[in-house]
């Protein structure tokens, strides 16, 4: 049931099963689709941290099919007055910057795709963050750059 219903399920690999049959998270590959917390919610919980992942841009169309927003904040953590304050300044100069800089009937994922996402995350005072993703990471083959 975990290989079938959890594991063979992430989008970035992930999970593992180690020898003793306990459930591996590699952190640094996990993109938090919280696939595995909603099928086994009871085995596993998220960690103690209260906060926001932000994501950007995802849209449902008929043409295109959905898209996923881009992740522009990878967590922030929401615990006291001033992390609340500063995620609402966050949505502030969000709305700012895309309300001066889109087109007519533009949505803010179509101005993100127009200017890139560099441009973007300057207007709105971001750092660039490797965590910042589109989409979620595909783990390589494990022979794939092997030099025989």
């Amino acid at each position: 049931y975990i290989v079938d219903s959890v594991i063979s399920k992430c989008p970035t690999n992930a999970l593992s099963l180690n020898d003793d049959d306990t459930l591996a998270v590699d952190n640094r590959n996990c993109v938090r689709c919280m696939h595995c917390l909603n099928v086994m919610t009871k085995a596993l919980s998220p960690g103690d941290d209260k906060g926001v992942t932000i994501l950007i841009g995802g849209k449902r169309t008929l043409k295109i099919g959905d898209t996923m927003g881009t992740v522009v904040i990878p967590f922030m953590k929401l615990e006291t007055e001033e992390d609340y304050e500063q995620l609402q300044e966050l949505a502030e100069n969000i709305i700012d910057f895309w309300a001066e800089n889109a087109l007519e009937h533009e949505r803010c994922g179509e101005t993100i795709d127009r200017i890139g996402l560099v441009n973007f995350l300057e207007g709105i005072d971001v750092d660039v963050d490797p965590n910042m993703i589109t989409k979620p990471r595909q783990q390589r083959p494990l022979n794939e750059g092997v030099v025989k």
